[in-house]
């Protein structure tokens, strides 16, 4: 509005437009005082401009905040006595910001309750197809493991060559999933007015965490490949 400080737009006039055309519809008001951006409305739609008006006479609309660990039934109780007292002819309708709120994100909690159902039950069908692949590959492979473990390979060699090999498919996919994630969680989050950065960790720790999960379903398996005795292998055919 052209004030440099909150400050200095204290006590200053500015023409309103808060009547009926009919009445002349701009009229001067004067600013009392300076409050910092609220927001009503979802976190999806921008910030506007707010002019709260002290009306004495008319009451439509009364917007209180009360303190941390009050009774919100006792508080809601003071707050009708109050509407009553000013408005006795208008029914009073009182509703918490919190209840406001959770409706106004209801849509975005039951679209994140779905992916991560979605997502848990992808995890659990990969690791499945993970241990199944490595069960398989382990079997065809026991003459070779058998043949390494003559030559001296360890244990812990063959576990280590193993859950390499298993573990460059999650590495191949996770380079292919993070530019599709990043796509489309930029796409999502240009919808909201207020957004976090998307920055490299979120894929980094999900990319982490996918290995962790493949390297735990193979690992225990091909540990018990690999302690298998050698006679045993080097008969398998």
């Amino acid at each position: 509005m052209g004030f440099r400080t909150p400050a200095e737009a204290i006590g200053k006039q500015v023409r309103v437009s808060i009547v009926n055309p009919e009445y002349g519809g701009v009229v001067p008001a004067t600013i009392i005082g300076v409050v910092e951006s609220s927001r009503f409305r979802s976190i999806r739609d921008p910030l506007e401009p707010i002019t709260f008006f002290y009306e004495r006479d008319s009451h439509e609309v009364m917007v209180v905040r009360y303190k941390t660990g009050a009774d919100p039934a006792a508080v809601m109780r003071s707050i009708e006595g109050v509407w009553t007292r000013l408005a006795p002819d208008v029914p009073f309708n009182g509703q918490y910001a919190d209840d406001i709120v959770r409706d106004l994100y209801q849509a975005e909690a039951a679209r994140a309750t779905t992916f991560a159902a979605f997502a848990l039950l992808a995890v659990v069908v990969g690791c499945l197809g993970l241990f199944g692949l490595a069960a398989f590959t382990a079997e065809r492979r026991t003459k070779e493991i058998g043949i390494r473990k003559v030559l001296g390979a360890s244990t812990g060699r063959i576990v280590q060559l193993l859950v390499w090999q298993f573990s460059r498919p999650v590495l191949i996919a996770n380079l292919i999933a993070w530019p599709v994630a990043w796509w489309v969680m930029r796409d999502w989050l240009n919808g909201f007015d207020a957004r976090i950065a998307l920055g490299p960790a979120p894929f980094i720790g999900a990319g982490a965490l996918a290995m962790v999960i493949a390297v735990g379903t193979i690992a225990a398996h091909s540990y018990r490949v690999a302690r298998t005795n050698p006679i045993h292998a080097l008969r398998y055919e």
